[in-house]
């Protein structure tokens, strides 16, 4: 009987280590442990061949499909004709699959003559500075920009915090985020700053406010709930994530 048991003990071993890992609800843990080899299949099954995991890899396939037939008939139109509009399309084209090299490439011959000076092409010039790794030249940009309005609660300047962080100046990167630290706005941003105090082992700091964006959460309308979805998913997984490390009880034994 023993050569059955060992393979439900390692396939229920794998499981909670995938769930735990995957941030799933407590409920599979439950099924999991008291259920082992039924709940270890309905857990796979959940897991892995679920409609929407289906649907995610089909949707991902096309996805790469869309974005290479986009790509080359945005470089067939600059072939074609070359403008700023052309350039600056590809240039993002380019950043959205990671060809960062080649988006910056073309947003340097973007910023030239009479549009050398136009705000919103720096901004996406230092963001793929960022994205490429260019830490310092991101730097060097963002500072030019720092005093534009349009600069000040902009998506682009997480770049510009992350990019301080980076090259070891968490002090100045923790100043950036905290200028875009405000209450009922920036939600986006403020994930970032969250990522950065997790970073930077800050924990306390995050779990207060993580509670505070929650409370403004209750009080968001059904519009800025679905708007913001995407970030208040990502924000409650971080707080479960935080809350189950900090409640796990000690195993030592006493």
């Amino acid at each position: 009987m023993l050569r059955f048991y060992a393979p439900i003990f390692i396939l229920q071993a794998f499981c909670l280590y995938h769930a735990y890992k995957n941030n799933s609800n407590q409920k599979w843990f439950y099924l999991i442990l008291f259920f082992p080899l039924i709940g270890c299949l309905i857990y796979l099954y959940d897991a892995f061949y679920s409609r929407d995991n289906i649907k995610g890899v089909t949707e991902g396939v096309k996805k790469i499909v869309n974005s290479n037939y986009q790509i080359e008939s945005l470089e067939k139109e600059l072939k074609f004709n070359d403008n700023i509009i052309n350039k600056t399309r590809l240039a993002e084209a380019y950043a959205q699959v990671g060809r960062f090299s080649e988006s910056v490439q073309l947003y340097e011959l973007c910023l030239d003559g009479f549009m050398s000076d136009d705000i919103d092409l720096q901004m996406k010039l230092m963001h793929a500075y960022y994205s490429n790794e260019d830490y310092d030249l991101a730097i060097r940009l963002g500072k030019k920009l720092e005093g534009e309005k349009s600069f000040k609660n902009s998506f682009e300047k997480v770049a510009y915090a992350w990019a301080h962080h980076h090259t070891g100046k968490a002090s100045e990167a923790d100043s950036i985020f905290r200028e875009m630290d405000k209450p009922f706005t920036n939600y986006a941003q403020r994930l970032e700053y969250f990522r950065f105090l997790l970073e930077n082992g800050r924990k306390d700091e995050l779990k207060d406010k993580i509670k505070d964006f929650l409370h403004e959460y209750e009080h968001m309308s059904s519009v800025e709930k679905k708007v913001n979805r995407a970030v208040i998913y990502e924000v409650k997984k971080m707080s479960s994530s935080i809350e189950r490390k900090t409640t796990v009880p000690n195993q030592t034994g006493s």
